[in-house]
């Protein structure tokens, strides 16, 4: 059975810039691929993973509804194991994946989804920064 301690070595080896905040919490902060602030919680029976890249349009903005539908768009043909979802107090890229049988190169191709996903459609999503 895996724990927290195997998840901080798999990023140690992945030689992932990360932070160890305690209580199962890892930010990734990665210049290289884009990625800020992108959190990987272990929350037993799952590892959840998790960025912020932007603000919701408000009611009645003239792009809402057409970012919406790239997002559902994104979701289904752009990306691999994380999806676009929305929050109180914005977008984000999630993603999560069972503890138990959790392996360095699973805990990467999120890792790398998550920072393609930030690097190309981002910018063409109208998001500026991952914030």
């Amino acid at each position: 059975m895996r724990t927290e301690r195997d998840v901080q070595r798999f990023l140690s080896e992945s030689a992932i810039p990360f932070q160890d905040l305690g209580d199962g919490l890892f930010v990734v902060q990665d210049a290289a691929s884009g990625l800020r602030h992108l959190a990987i919680k272990v929350e037993p029976p799952l590892v959840v993973f998790r960025t912020r890249v932007g603000s919701i349009p408000p009611a009645g903005a003239a792009n809402r509804e057409a970012l919406f539908e790239e997002l559902l768009r994104l979701n289904g043909a752009g990306l691999v194991h994380s999806a676009f979802s929305l929050s109180d107090d914005g977008v984000y890229l999630t993603a999560a994946l069972p503890l138990d049988n959790l392996d360095q190169n699973e805990l990467q191709a999120v890792v790398d989804d998550i920072g393609m996903a930030v690097s190309q459609h981002l910018p063409r999503l109208g998001f500026t920064s991952v914030n």
